[in-house]
């Protein structure tokens, strides 16, 4: 949202009681652009409803355009109130609204309930939005709009623990991004179907995608990256045996996490229970034992247990 060009905020107000109809509904919206822009989205999101109410009583003199903008400033405004459920059903009235007129539109505000609800954690609903998209009609279909589609349904799908079936999909996203020459999202792609390989218990895939996954991360000298990549490869190398470059792995991984800005303690967790499992099944039960009394507080801590 912008306010470049607005009249004054106090001259609009002051035009609202004498105007109506669409007129009125515009000084809504442009009122709502600008409380947005000042972090008052409160105020944002009960203007944009008020120009949405007339917006849809006058739906016939009304461009789908209009309706659309005061869609997304509805679901901006809630988003960023953490109300992302009912960012995602709004987004769902839209696409009921627009289908008709303007399907290209409804389909991509399809794709905003997906993501919105996945945000939500409803990833059942957000896998069923993501399907239905893909399913539509677009003549505006590219590598990247396919692979986004296609990655989107499998990661809900991997959220899911459905991961058999989340594996083509997120294969099909990565020779779309590959193709459309988008390293970073070809990482996302080797990450999670290196997830899905482990959960799978396959460590000879797994390995083969955390692997590459890691070698974008240096290359693109990405620590956060790096870390999760590491963190892959460790749990992939230890479903091969090669316990020691696990521990290895595992211990790189805690110790850039543990240096960068903002520390993961969910993932430090994750790490510090695997490396206790390495050591179990060496043989090295004490210093195990060690690591998951230390991590207790923390765990307790992170996970409100």
């Amino acid at each position: 949202m912008s306010t470049e060009n607005n009249p004054d905020e106090k001259e609009l107000w002051a035009s609202i009681p004498r105007s109506e109809g669409v007129d009125r509904a515009e000084h809504f919206v442009t009122l709502s652009h600008m409380a947005y822009d000042r972090g008052d989205f409160k105020s944002a999101l009960a203007l944009c409803e008020s120009a949405r109410e007339i917006y849809e009583s006058h739906k016939a003199v009304v461009g789908t355009q209009a309706l659309l903008h005061v869609y997304e400033g509805i679901t901006w405004s809630l988003r960023k109130l953490d109300r992302e459920k009912e960012a995602a059903e709004l987004a769902l009235h839209a696409v009921d609204i627009l289908k008709e007129d303007n399907p290209v539109d409804a389909t991509d505000m399809l794709r905003e309930a997906g993501r919105f609800f996945f945000t939500a954690g409803e990833f059942q609903k957000s896998l069923d939005c993501h399907l239905k998209a893909m399913q539509e009609v677009d003549p505006d279909l590219s590598d990247w709009t396919m692979g986004i589609d296609s990655y989107n349904v499998g990661f809900a799908l991997m959220r899911l623990e459905r991961y058999p079936e989340a594996i083509p999909y997120l294969t099909k996203a990565r020779e779309y991004f590959k193709k459309d020459k988008e390293p970073e999202k070809v990482y996302y792609c080797d990450e999670y179907l290196a997830v899905c390989y482990i959960e799978l218990k396959n460590g000879v895939e797994a390995t083969v995608h955390a692997q590459k996954g890691l070698d974008f991360a240096i290359t693109a000298q990405n620590r956060c990256l790096e870390t999760w990549a590491k963190y892959r490869l460790g749990c992939a190398k230890v479903l091969l045996a090669e316990l020691d470059e696990a521990e290895e792995l595992l211990h790189n991984a805690l110790s850039i996490n543990a240096n960068s800005i903002e520390t993961d303690w969910e993932l430090t967790i994750e790490l510090e229970k695997e490396i206790a499992n390495i050591l179990t099944t060496k043989g090295r039960v004490t210093e195990a034992d060690e690591i998951r009394r230390r991590i207790k507080t923390l765990e307790e801590t992170i996970k409100g247990e």
